[in-house]
């Protein structure tokens, strides 16, 4: 029992840090023309690339820290809160950056923030119902 409190702790704490991480990096100047990457990635920005993989952890990183919380709800915690507390903190984050004033608001990077975070927690719902299958 002591083991699985640790770990629940541990993962609330790396879902902490990651949330700090994500908010640390939008309001950090960041002088692109010291990165030596491409613009395109597949012909994607790389900016919305970075963005995608940034907020891809957010659904996963929730679950993982608070998904026994959740046990008798699951199916609403991950159909329905993870998606939108990730889709807030999407928007917020955005917010957040331009305040910085070396970064500028951008509204095509909330969608792709929102997309991540949609698309990890369609991800989540899909491994949740096959799990619950194969009981």
């Amino acid at each position: 029992m002591k083991r699985f409190h640790t770990v629940n702790y541990l993962t609330m704490i790396l879902f902490f840090l990651y949330l700090v991480g994500i908010l640390s990096l939008m309001l950090l100047t960041i002088n692109i023309e010291d990165i030596n990457a491409p613009d395109f990635i597949f012909g994607i920005e790389i900016d919305k690339v970075v963005h995608f993989i940034v907020f891809l952890p957010y659904s996963l990183l929730l679950w993982l820290a608070f998904n026994k919380k959740f046990s008798r709800h699951t199916n609403l915690f991950i159909s329905f809160l993870i998606p939108f507390t990730g889709i807030l903190f999407a928007i917020a984050t955005e917010f957040l950056q331009s305040l910085n004033p070396s970064r500028d608001f951008d509204i095509n990077d909330i969608i792709v923030n929102i997309m991540s975070v949609i698309f990890a927690s369609l991800l989540l719902n899909v491994i949740h119902y096959l799990n619950d299958r194969s009981r």
